[in-house]
């Protein structure tokens, strides 16, 4: 099997993953299974923790592949693309803030659980919060596009100034996912925000690829 199938499928099968076990059904699952206070506990952290530990699992068997290098980029040129590797970091830290880190990471709802306070349900997806007045809040990266966690990774990938086979294989496959993530993401916080996140859809805010140069709504 070539190193570009193999690539390929790895990605495919973290992607995969990291898919279903966003899912409500998966969500739904483990209430079922360790109850509901316990599943919005603990769920979010383990979903992070999770991630983290299996794309450090496909960093390390990508390491192990032989590697055709495609291009390498050098001097002043290197360090403009370096330089938009780091406003992607920026900008993902940015929306993260934006959306609630405590949030996203679950560590809110762990700590009520450690207290014994009501535990709120943890978060459906990566998008904006809802506020008392059941509006969302968009702020930041939030006005410029509808998934900014999803699309920050696309310039940290892509502008690389080494290129080799598998990493370009593994960003052809990273990119697709992550536009079709966000398309299951939208399904998942429409469904949970209904009329809120429906107007924020039909906004001028796009989808995916950021306009960085907008009015706020």
């Amino acid at each position: 099997m070539s190193d570009v199938i193999k690539t390929s499928l790895v990605t495919a099968v973290f992607a995969v993953v990291h898919s279903v076990l966003a899912s409500r059904g998966a969500k739904q699952l483990a209430g079922r299974l360790i109850g509901e206070r316990e599943r919005d506990a603990f769920y979010r952290p383990f979903y992070v923790a999770q991630s983290l530990v299996t794309f450090g699992l496909l960093l390390l068997y990508a390491r192990t592949l032989p590697e055709r290098v495609l291009y390498q980029v050098r001097g002043p040129f290197a360090l403009l693309m370096r330089a938009g590797q780091l406003a992607g970091l920026l900008h993902a830290f940015s929306a993260a803030y934006h959306a609630g880190i405590l949030r996203l990471l679950g560590l809110n709802n762990l700590v009520a659980w450690l207290d014994g306070r009501e535990i709120p349900p943890g978060p459906m997806a990566q998008g904006p919060e809802m506020d008392s007045s059941a509006r969302l809040t968009i702020g930041g990266p939030y006005r410029w596009s509808r998934h900014p966690l999803n699309f920050s990774p696309l310039p940290v990938f892509w502008l690389a100034p080494r290129l080799t086979v598998r990493r370009l294989v593994f960003n052809l496959v990273a990119t697709v996912y992550l536009v079709l993530g966000s398309l299951h993401e939208e399904e998942r916080l429409r469904a949970v925000y209904g009329d809120a996140y429906a107007a924020y859809q039909e906004s001028d805010i796009p989808f995916y690829w950021p306009r960085f140069f907008r009015s706020p709504m």
